[in-house]
Parts: C-alpha cells; sequence; structure tokens
C-alpha cells in the first residue's frame, strides 16, 4: 500500500520540532554529546532531534533505508524499499545561540537517487511552520502555494551567499557583493533555500563545495515545485547523486533562469 509521504513528514517533522523547541537557545543544547558520522561534533540538540525521528519511524513500523547527518546509514524495519534523508537540524549553530532561523529536513525517494525525490520538508524549528512539496504537485508554506519573485536583475536582487569557514572564496563571489541590491548570510541552507522559493530572497549562492546531500535534498524539491531553479556554478543541473553516500555540492539557487544567468556570468568572469 503507498503511504501518504506528505503527511508523515509533518508528523515526523513535528515530533522534531517538540522535541527540540523548548531548548532553543539553551546551554544544554549546545552539550556535545558524541561525534557523528561526518565527523563533526554531535550536539544535544542534533541527537534529540534524530532520536525523535527514528522514535516516529519504529512505533509507526515504517520500513526505510534512513539517511542522517549524525546517524550515517541505517536501515529501520524490515523491509528497505522507501530512502528517507534527514537533516535532523540544519542550523545547528543557529539553534544552540538563540537565533531563530533553524530547520528540520526531511525527504524520501524510492531509489537511492537525489533526484527521485517524491516529498519533502523543511520545518522551522521556532514556530513550527513548514516548506513542504510532492514532486508533481506545486510546493507550500503552512498550506498556501509557493511562489517565487519575479526579479531578474541582480541589481534589485535580495540574495544569500554562505562563505562561512572559506575564505579562499571570497574573491570569486566579490563581483555579486558589489551588485546586488541586498546581501545576507543567515545560516541555514535549507530554509534559505525555501526563502528563495517563497520570494522571500531572490537567490542563494554556496560556491564552497561544502553542502551536504543532507543540507539540499528537501530544499530542492521545493524550489523547483515552486518554479525556482537550482544548478551548479557550471550552469549545469546538480549530479544525481546516490543518497547514501557523501557528496558535497556547490549551488545556485533563484528564483528563475534570467537571474541565475547573471549570476553565473559574475562567477565566470570572476
Amino acid at each position: 500500500m503507498k503511504r501518504n509521504w506528505p503527511r508523515i513528514l509533518k508528523e515526523i517533522a513535528n515530533g522534531v520540532y517538540l522535541a527540540v523547541n523548548p531548548i532553543l537557545g539553551t546551554k544544554i543544547s549546545s552539550k556535545a554529546v558524541g561525534i557523528g558520522a561526518g565527523g563533526h561534533i554531535t550536539r544535544k540538540i542534533d541527537n534529540l532531534a534524530e532520536k525523535a525521528i527514528v522514535r516516529y519511524l519504529e512505533k509507526n513500523r515504517i520500513s526505510c533505508i534512513l539517511i542522517g547527518e549524525e546517524c550515517a546509514t541505517i536501515k529501520i524495519g524490515e523491509e528497505s524499499e522507501t530512502y528517507m534523508i534527514v537533516d535532523s537540524i540544519d542550523g545547528t549553530t543557529n539553534a544552540v545561540k538563540g537565533i531563530n532561523f533553524a530547520s528540520t529536513s526531511i525527504a524520501v525517494s524510492q531509489k537511492d537517487s537525489l533526484k527521485s525525490i517524491e516529498a519533502a520538508i523543511v520545518m522551522r524549528l521556532d514556530n513550527g511552520k513548514a516548506y513542504t512539496a510532492e514532486k508533481g504537485k506545486g510546493a507550500e508554506y503552512n498550506d498556501k502555494k509557493l511562489n517565487p519573485s519575479k526579479v531578474k536583475s541582480l541589481e534589485e536582487a535580495v540574495m544569500a551567499i554562505d562563505i562561512s569557514r572559506s575564505p579562499e572564496n571570497v574573491e570569486r563571489i566579490l563581483p555579486l557583493l558589489k551588485i546586488a541590491r541586498h546581501i545576507r548570510c543567515l545560516g541555514s541552507a535549507a530554509l534559505e533555500i525555501c526563502h528563495v522559493a517563497s520570494g522571500q530572497l531572490d537567490a542563494y549562492v554556496d560556491v564552497r563545495d561544502k553542502l551536504r546531500t543532507t543540507d539540499i535534498a528537501a530544499a530542492m524539491l521545493i524550489l523547483k515545485e515552486a518554479g525556482g531553479v537550482i544548478l551548479q556554478p557550471s550552469g549545469e543541473e546538480l549530479r544525481d547523486a546516490p543518497l547514501t553516500l557523501v557528496n558535497r555540492f556547490s549551488v545556485i539557487a533563484a528564483t528563475n533562469m534570467e537571474l541565475v544567468s547573471e549570476i553565473l556570468q559574475e562567477l565566470e568572469d570572476e
């Protein structure tokens, strides 16, 4: 029987929200409790979030291959026909500092393939409001249809750029800093891409080759279903990476191809 993945994803994300919202910005949220699969420190808030996801799957007997930043790849249940890729806390630094820009990001696919994502959710952890999408059915924010902005030029664009821990890329993105109307760096790739989908941002740029599949899988579907564009800085589509392997990406996400083309041109000129 085909599962109602949009409903399931909302319930899972809401479980994460209920588990971690009370400790946002508290000292306990930042407590180191181990080392994640990617080699980074696992914080208490990351641990609580991922446990909430596993608990829901086991309680509701939902079999899947779960791919997460902390747990790596684990099998839940007896069957393994579905792949679920999660970033239990996207924006951990914001979450532990009490900055209200962090999310939980979850997507599902019937194949071990980034391009086969069929349903996704990115839920804000400060208020529980969610960006959602189902392949071929559009994208929504709190049950209202998402529409990107109509901004087509850098001079009019409000753009988010992430250059954290990447000083070598400062020169490369300087043209964008000089031309764009406003620049932001908000600290949660999933939410920033969703803000492009909603028209709150006109573009999101990350050329560091540091974004993981877990960071972008859900937001990518949401942006595409809203009518936006996400490409590599080469101008090519994101490669169809296996969900179960560690892959790193650079991305240009924007409201439309006209704006993407101008961003790409400025990056190439540099």
